[in-house]
This record gives C-alpha cells, sequence and structure tokens, in this order.
C-alpha cells in the first residue's frame, strides 16, 4: 500500500510522518472495506430475516389451528401489506430495513396461514415442500457457483420474458377462473405442466439473485444494499417454495 494518496506529499513529508500517514491510510481503507457490502454480510441478514419469517409462520400456524376463520381472514391482508411493503423496498432509492425486517415477519404469517389449510387437506405436504425448497435451491447455488449456469444479459433477457408471459398467464388464468367458478387451467388434467413451469421459472430467478449479489460487491456497493439483496433472495425462495407447494397440491389429487 502507498504511504500517501498524494505522491508529491509523499517525497517531501518525513519518514515518521509518511509512517504515520501510512497508518492513517490503512486505517481509512480499512473503515471504507467495512461499509462496503459483502457476501457474508448478505448471509447474516437472509439468516435473520428467514428466521423472522419461520418465527411468523409458527405464530400463524397456531393461530389458524385455534380458530381456522381467524387464519382465513387473515390471508387477504398479509397479501395487501406484503405487496405495498415490496413495492416501496424495490422501487425507494433509499434501502429501508425496517421494511424489509416487517415484510419478512407478515410473509411468514401469510405462508403459516397457508401451509396450514394444505397440511390439512394433503397431510406431509408442507415438510415435502420445505424439503423441495431447500434441495432446489441448493442446487441452483450449486450450478451458479461452479460456473455450470452463466448470468448472461442473454439469459436475464430470456427470464424477464418469461417472468413477463407468466405473469400474464396468471391474471388471465384468474379471470378465466373467476367467470367459470374454477382454478383455470390448474383445475384441469394439465395442471402439473403449468405448476412445473412456475417451479422452474421460480428456480432459475435464483440465478438472477445469485448474480446480483455478486455484482453489487464486485461494485462495492454501500453495506447497506446487503438488505435489498437479502430481500430478493428471500422473495424468490418463499416463491419457490409456494409453487412447490401448489405443484405437490396438483399431483397429491390426480
Amino acid at each position: 500500500m502507498s504511504t500517501s494518496h498524494n505522491p508529491v506529499m509523499n517525497r517531501m513529508l518525513p519518514s515518521t510522518v509518511k509512517a504515520n500517514q501510512a497508518e492513517v491510510d490503512a486505517q481509512f481503507d480499512q473503515i471504507v472495506s467495512s461499509q462496503k457490502m459483502t457476501i457474508g454480510g448478505v448471509a447474516i441478514k437472509m439468516v435473520g430475516l428467514f428466521a423472522l419469517l419461520l418465527a411468523g409462520a409458527f405464530v400463524a400456524w397456531n393461530i389458524t389451528g385455534n380458530n381456522p376463520e381467524l387464519g382465513l381472514g387473515l390471508l387477504l391482508p398479509t397479501v395487501i401489506v406484503t405487496l405495498v411493503l415490496s413495492l416501496v423496498i424495490s422501487f425507494s432509492k433509499n434501502v429501508h430495513p425496517v421494511a424489509v425486517v416487517t415484510y419478512a415477519v407478515i410473509e411468514g404469517f401469510f405462508i403459516g396461514v397457508l401451509s396450514f389449510f394444505f397440511e390439512a387437506m394433503y397431510p406431509g405436504i408442507v415438510m415435502n415442500a420445505v424439503l423441495g425448497t431447500l434441495v432446489t435451491a441448493g442446487a441452483m447455488f450449486l450450478a451458479y457457483s461452479m460456473g455450470w449456469i452463466k448470468v448472461t444479459s442473454g439469459f436475464t433477457k430470456a427470464m424477464m420474458f418469461a417472468l413477463i408471459g407468466y405473469a400474464l398467464f396468471g391474471i388471465g388464468n384468474l379471470i378465466f377462473g373467476m367467470f367459470t367458478n374454477s382454478a383455470g387451467v390448474y383445475s384441469g388434467p394439465y395442471a402439473w405442466v403449468a405448476g412445473l413451469v412456475g417451479v422452474g421459472l421460480a428456480a432459475f430467478c435464483l440465478n438472477l439473485d445469485f448474480n446480483t449479489i455478486s455484482k453489487g460487491v464486485e461494485q462495492g456497493l454501500p453495506r447497506q444494499f446487503e438488505w435489498r439483496a437479502a430481500f430478493g433472495l428471500l422473495v424468490t425462495l418463499v416463491w419457490l417454495y409456494l409453487e412447490i407447494l401448489r405443484l405437490l397440491a396438483i399431483l397429491n389429487r390426480r
């Protein structure tokens, strides 16, 4: 490391001053580095958010078990709150850790209630969905880490088009279901195909999250962006869990 950021002053200063300057420079560089985004920082925040989500799910599961009607009544409010928080976190220029933490807890409530009803209909499905989520996420992380899946501009564009198409399909299927009083495609003989597509999209979206984290670290983004990165990864994992849960439900009713 150089003893001074100014080469002219470096030649003029006595050796003792140079040594002091070098120490100051080293301390400054250390402080700056500690304020940058790191993979470890994202991992710590992700673990914390996941713990909060599980805590919320546990509470909601027990509430629903004691009072199913109350649990059912929590579904719509939690969806609305998490949607609003997602928009705030995603599009705000500043990172809001409180909003991210609140999202994790409320999302946990939603998952807890929904999982309770799925478990009541198909015993054992929740544990299988959790295991499926962990295995799939682990496989995607391994594939990304080993370079088997490369997040290029082409890959990103393809995923964006696929996500837009899937969103339009979901909206269209919802409208169709409202008019036919059914689950639309998900009530038909090829529901498993739609379910499998959803799982695949959610799984491959994890690679976009991994790439976002890697790029953020490489670019030296401020440390507070660890919250946004952890939030994005949590959202995708929740989506993956819900898609696997739905696919397992479809396969169980066949």
